[in-house]
């Protein structure tokens, strides 16, 4: 007789509890219930799960693997009960996307408008914040798509597309020395202090490792979220100079208040859609799937 998978999720309750009598209150049903359901499981698996002999339910190594496993089986359960009441409440048209700090500034103003234009029953919800926290929300079901670097993803459930590869480039001060005299190679670059949007640590990590050069003790260095307060600092310094994709700065390099300087940057800047493999194909995610993959087409014909 095949078991029940309520059985398994007793079980689960019980360990969490440390108790019957507990379990049973959370599961809604009486001690005796509880306890009948719990001899059937264990007389079909023909092994004990718990130790009563101290007047506490003590769980066995098989009760331990049946929680640990069943967790995993609630969590995509509750998953897919989010899945099917969005789909089921006809909320068709809410797309929420992470975006990683460097591509946000770009992305977000011209997908928002391209969806509101051509697509104005489609509702776009963008949130930025660090990689770790945006990748634990997209395998959580709380985004559907994430525009970020790389993830270290194996064994999970997530697609990956790489959408734009392109190199990192210096930037200053138009009128900055390193303009009549760039360094030729990173450790020179270094003599000045470096102003950096809030990335990747895994930029820092390369740096230190191939270089020897640890960015976050550098004098003066300055770490600044919002590009536009970032550009106004090296604009207005002639110590300070900066490293991002061309794009990240592509109104202050139009503008002519920022100026690349020619000290290569030996490693480039890769930006990635991930998706969740299993999640339900709504109509409106693959609408914004087109017009972030068009947006950073049209990036890479900038750059």
């Amino acid at each position: 007789m095949p078991v029940n998978i309520r059985d398994f999720l007793d079980v689960r309750v019980i360990c969490e509890t440390g108790s019957l009598r507990k379990a049973a209150t959370l599961l809604g049903v009486t001690q005796p219930t509880l306890s009948v359901r719990l001899a059937h499981l264990e007389s079909q698996l023909g092994e004990p799960l718990f130790d009563r002999s101290r007047g506490k339910s003590e769980p066995t190594d098989l009760a331990l693997f049946i929680a640990r496993r069943t967790s995993v089986m609630a969590d995509e359960a509750e998953h897919l009960a989010q899945e099917v009441k969005r789909v089921a409440s006809g909320k068709l048209g809410l797309v929420k996307v992470g975006v990683s700090a460097v591509p946000a500034r770009s992305i977000i103003p011209s997908v928002a408008v391209s969806i509101s234009d051509r697509f104005p029953k489609v509702s776009l919800e963008f949130l930025t914040a660090p990689t770790a926290q945006l990748a634990e929300d997209l395998m959580q079901r709380k985004l559907d798509l994430l525009v970020c670097p790389e993830l270290e993803m194996a064994g999970r459930d997530v697609e990956s597309e790489l959408i734009l590869e392109t190199e990192i480039v210096v930037l200053a001060n138009p009128d900055h020395p390193m303009r009549k005299a760039p360094p030729t190679s990173i450790q020179g670059l270094f003599k000045y202090p470096i102003a950096l949007p809030i990335t990747e640590p895994h930029y820092y990590d390369r740096v230190k490792r191939d270089y020897g050069i640890d960015i976050n003790a550098i004098p003066g260095r300055i770490l600044c979220s919002d590009p536009s307060m970032l550009a106004q600092i090296v604009q207005k310094s002639t110590r300070h100079f900066t490293a991002a994709p061309r794009y990240y700065f592509a109104p202050e390099l139009q503008a002519g208040l920022l100026a690349t300087i020619n000290t290569p940057i030996p490693f480039g800047h890769s930006i990635y859609l991930h998706w969740n493999r299993d999640a339900y194909p709504l109509p409106a995610v693959k609408t914004v799937e087109k017009a972030i993959r068009e947006a950073f087409l049209a990036l890479r014909a900038q750059t």
